[in-house]
């Protein structure tokens, strides 16, 4: 079955659910989206769209621009977003069930008492964000941007971090020994065990 594809096109109706389709260099204007599985989304543009109570699932939306849009209680499962920029899109009530938000703008985003698991944040920005009380378990962020970013009362063992852990601010954050390591090698201590 060929999949269906869409190339530099502009959209401004809603979407009921929709499956399997692919999706290059096109707009997206004022559109409520339903549920989205195993879609192709590149280069995309979406501007005030609402995906609030949708379920994204195994998805690839690269490159993609958010502007202005509604995730009021939506969940990625398994998605790939590499390279895609929330900027002035609020995503603080999303569910991200694991999947590649590498290199992904989430700066200036609340994930205050979030849960993150499996998921490879590597690359990504999270300038002025905030994960107080959140559980970041089993993530990657090597190679993040970290400025002014907020892990008061997190729990981050079991993540990957490199030298970019100790641009975190801490508070009552549960880190575990790699991680106590890497903060103790940024100041210039060495572990000795």
């Amino acid at each position: 079955m060929a999949v269906e594809q869409y190339i530099d096109k502009n959209f401004y109706d809603d979407f009921d659910d929709i499956e399997g389709t692919e999706y290059i260099n096109c707009n997206f204007e004022a559109i409520s989206f339903e549920d989205v599985s195993n879609c192709r989304f590149e280069n995309c543009h979406f501007k005030g769209c609402k995906f609030s109570g949708s379920e994204i699932m195994s998805s690839a939306l690269l490159n993609c621009n958010f502007r202005f849009s509604n995730f009021f209680s939506a969940t990625f499962t398994d998605c790939k977003l590499t390279g895609s920029s929330f900027v002035d899109a609020d995503i603080s009530l999303v569910d991200i069930k694991a999947g590649d938000w590498s290199y992904t703008d989430l700066s200036q985003q609340n994930f205050s008492k979030k849960k993150f698991s499996h998921t490879d944040f590597s690359g990504s920005d999270f300038s002025y964000t905030n994960f107080t009380s959140a559980s970041v378990d089993v993530c990657s962020f090597i190679g993040s941007r970290f400025h002014d970013t907020l892990f008061a009362k997190a729990d981050i063992r079991g993540s990957r971090f490199d030298g970019n852990i100790c641009h975190i601010k801490m508070k009552d954050t549960k880190i575990d020994l790699e991680q106590s390591i890497l903060i103790a090698n940024s100041y210039g201590a060495k572990y000795t065990p």
